[in-house]
């Protein structure tokens, strides 16, 4: 008799398990390369599902503006917008088997808050209650062990007391910065490994366009990301450089997945800076692809390693 979980079968059923199914069955791509593929697809179609489409597992919900002041009836302030990830996939289905469903529910919590927060929306305790399918006490209850944790909390009341860089997809690349172990940035973010390998793959995108002298709207565009999580994560690479342990383990990680480049450009020393009218797309391949929106005729080519390319009308 088979011993698989209900949280197993369940896995098993997502659309990333089946993806990941066909490229090893149909493409016999191995396991590794096969996640790796499913890592990147997530990034750029998480990315673009704010400017698409909704997703499978999305909601989309009109909240209070960031911009707006507390204090007003919620009826009298601007509203934003927001497309939020309720069920990602495989990735909670691995935090419910591991972790349990109140662990989940707290891991939804944070991530919901910072997706609003990207797009210029703020959540209310009420927002994440209808979301999530539970009542307003309970998430009052999640957020006040999160608090505990150490975890900031940016919902409709406590945002504006809430700085720069303190979201969890920020303090998630301090942890990896300071070389703490998956396993315990898994369980104090209550997210799986996954999701957590995702967010510093788009961190190190990130940081190797910015160094290619990309500019912040552009590097939020090829991305997916929002402006917002591109200063975000900037904000905390500029920190790094002060902090040798740091540094030091962002250029290891740079040097493996082959986006390094420099620090800075110099054309006295041979350098090349971008060419007006450049811009820059990430890519997995050596060859020639449109970027998306990409003017006719418009070519890329390869800058920075073999991750990264640079589209040169």
């Amino acid at each position: 008799m088979s011993t698989i979980s209900s949280e197993e079968r369940l896995a098993q059923k997502t659309p990333e398990a089946t993806f990941l199914h066909i490229l090893q069955e149909e493409f016999h791509f191995a396991p590794r390369v096969a996640r790796e593929l499913l890592t990147t697809a997530q990034d750029v179609l998480h990315g673009a599902g704010n400017r698409v489409t909704v997703r499978p597992g999305q909601i989309r919900l009109i909240v209070a503006s960031l911009k707006a002041p507390f204090g007003p009836p919620l009826a009298a302030t601007d509203k934003a917008e927001v497309t939020l990830t309720v069920d990602a996939g495989s990735e909670d289905a691995v935090v419910r088997q591991t972790q349990g469903g109140e662990s989940l529910r707290q891991g939804r919590i944070l991530r919901l808050t910072a997706e609003a927060l990207e797009q210029g929306g703020v959540l209310t305790h009420e927002d994440l209650a209808k979301a999530l399918g539970v009542d307003a006490r309970t998430i009052r209850r999640d957020v006040q062990s999160l608090k505990a944790e150490g975890h900031v909390v940016p919902t409709r009341g406590m945002v504006k007391g809430v700085g720069r860089g303190q979201t969890h997809k920020v303090q998630i690349i301090a942890l990896w910065l300071d070389r703490e172990g998956y396993d315990k940035i898994e369980r104090w973010v209550h997210h799986s490994a996954q999701a957590i390998k995702r967010y510093i793959s788009l961190f190190l995108r990130v940081v190797t366009l910015h160094r290619q002298a990309t500019a912040v709207a552009e590097i939020a565009f090829v991305t997916g990301a929002s402006q917002r999580l591109v200063q975000d994560y900037l904000d905390i690479y500029e920190a790094a450089l002060t902090l040798p342990h740091r540094r030091a383990k962002l250029e290891e990680e740079l040097a493996r997945v082959g986006g390094h480049t420099p620090l800075a450009v110099d054309e006295k020393k041979g350098g090349r800076r971008n060419e007006p009218g450049e811009s820059v797309c990430q890519h997995r391949k050596t060859h020639f692809c449109q970027r998306p929106a990409a003017s006719a005729g418009e070519r890329v080519r390869v800058v920075g390693g073999p991750a990264y390319l640079r589209a040169v009308g």
